[in-house]
């Protein structure tokens, strides 16, 4: 036996054992990863959750606060208030007909005069408790959700109508809560037993389920999140809905059983002007299920790799172990920076192949890299205001002149709506130019105004170019010539 069988046998052999040593130590250390890795991923959805509630909530504030600041509507409601006629009653009633006919959101629409009895309504609406309604403060406000024992349930807003400094009345909306059902019955990412929850303040002091569950036990929509309202039994865990209605926001993975009793590792989340409760739960034996089936798998893989590793070991380092590390050394040096590193491909044989690829592979990779940096340079020192963006609303990346022209720092434009920026007037135009490109209509020339910090707009001019299939829209826009209009809305409503 030569010197390189001898060193093939001494290196299969402390691969071996190497390999054993490996597999126990990543056994060991493989559950704090897959841990952190899950919790992560369960607190992204949370949050991703979160913040969906809180755009439907403040979508629901803006068409409600659109309804009340009709001008007519307050109109009608001073005359009414002065002579009781039954045609301006008929006028208020016909002007809610047609704001609830704008939108499928708005299931009811109540007005009520200055003492808080009503005046008119239109659609099916809840009745209040006390026969009146009173809308604190300047703004519209939140009043409940109502669950009828037949029909859906509506989340209950409330506006003032305030006309010349003076508060006549308030309006009261019932609205769909379909837009939180698409929320929480939306699974994607929550694997096969994850699920979100809606969590309200029950009669009993206890966690009441506004959305259906994904699971049997848990008494459909409007159920407890336990089957004793919420408390905690003798050998029940934690209630996720308490902890979240208690303010107790995090993750949490010890002690904690959803309303089937199972264990479970929940994130939860308080939304305090609502006074709801969010949790976003997976089932705790689907999350320990991945460090069972990487301990079975390490042993399979250990035992067949204990054979393979003896005779791939003896033909690599008796015939290909040089070339490959040399491959393997050129390639740690492209990886490291070095984009002219080149590998011997004088060799006739597969591995001369290999090489010659990985070459050309490399020439093409520096040709690439060259391109983009040009392409990134051009981009980031434009004067042109520069972006891609999606038919989802978003910018997905924009250069350094919107920073310069707006104000706005990159993060603040990448993380809300364009729309958010755009002048309210201008909005609607706006929408219909997104369908267009929605359509692949390319944009040639389309003006509109963008708010800047100080609350001034400013005039741009867009170019725009969708690419088809993928949603992404490339766009320029130069600023308008004229000084940044203030804003103001000449019909003042």
């Amino acid at each position: 036996m030569d010197l390189r069988t001898k060193l093939v046998f001494t290196l299969v052999a402390v691969s071996l054992a190497s390999m054993l040593a490996l597999g126990a130590l990543a056994y060991g250390a493989a559950a704090e990863p897959l841990t952190r890795r899950t919790l992560r991923h369960l607190s992204s959805l949370a949050e991703a959750k979160e913040r969906e509630l809180e755009g439907v909530f403040a979508g629901w504030r803006d068409r409600v606060s659109l309804i009340s600041s009709r001008t007519q509507l307050r109109r009608s409601l001073r005359a009414f208030g002065a002579s009781g006629a039954p045609e301006d009653r008929e006028q208020i009633r016909a002007i809610l007909e047609d704001a609830r006919a704008a939108t499928e959101t708005v299931l009811a629409l109540s007005v009520y005069d200055a003492r808080g009895e009503l005046v008119a309504a239109d659609g099916v609406a809840q009745p209040d408790a006390d026969g009146g309604l009173s809308v604190p403060g300047d703004s519209v406000a939140y009043l409940g959700i109502s669950a009828p024992d037949a029909g859906p349930a509506a989340v209950e807003l409330g506006a003032p109508l305030i006309l010349d400094g003076e508060r006549i009345g308030a309006l009261r909306a019932s609205l769909a809560t379909d837009a939180l059902l698409d929320i929480t019955g939306n699974y994607t990412g929550l694997g096969e037993t994850g699920e979100a929850m809606i969590v309200l303040r029950g009669p009993d002091g206890g966690a009441r389920i506004l959305n259906p569950v994904r699971h049997e036990g848990g008494g459909g929509m409007g159920g407890t999140a336990r089957g004793n309202g919420g408390a905690r039994g003798a050998d029940e865990g934690l209630d996720p809905g308490a902890l979240a209605l208690r303010g107790e926001e995090g993750l949490f993975t010890e002690a904690v059983t959803d309303y089937r009793g199972e264990p479970v590792w929940a994130s939860t989340r308080l939304l305090p002007e609502l006074d709801w409760g969010l949790v976003v739960k997976f089932d705790a034996t689907e999350e320990l299920e991945p460090l069972r089936e990487f301990r079975a798998r390490l042993l399979r893989v250990g035992f067949s790799l204990s054979a393979f590793a003896i005779l791939a070991g003896i033909l690599l380092g008796l015939h290909f172990s040089r070339p490959i590390h040399e491959l393997v050394a050129v390639a740690h040096r492209v990886r490291g920076g070095d984009l002219g590193a080149r590998a011997d491909d004088r060799r006739e044989d597969e591995l001369g192949v290999l090489a010659g690829a990985f070459n050309e592979m490399g020439v093409e990779l520096e040709r690439r890299l060259s391109l983009l940096q040009e392409y990134q340079r051009f981009f980031d020192q434009s004067r042109d205001l520069m972006c891609i963006a999606a038919t989802d609303g978003y910018f997905k990346k924009v250069n350094p002149a919107f920073e310069r022209s707006l104000g706005w720092t990159e993060a603040e434009l990448l993380n809300r709506p364009f729309l958010d920026f755009v002048h309210p007037d201008d909005v609607p135009r706006t929408i219909a130019e997104t369908e267009k490109l929605k359509r692949g209509i390319p944009t040639i020339s389309f003006e509109n105004r963008y708010r800047l910090p100080d609350g001034g707009y400013r005039k741009l001019l867009w170019t725009c170019h969708p690419e088809p299939g993928t949603g992404r829209l490339y766009a320029s826009a130069r600023v308008a010539a004229g000084a940044p209009t203030d804003g103001e809305d000449p019909d003042g409503c």
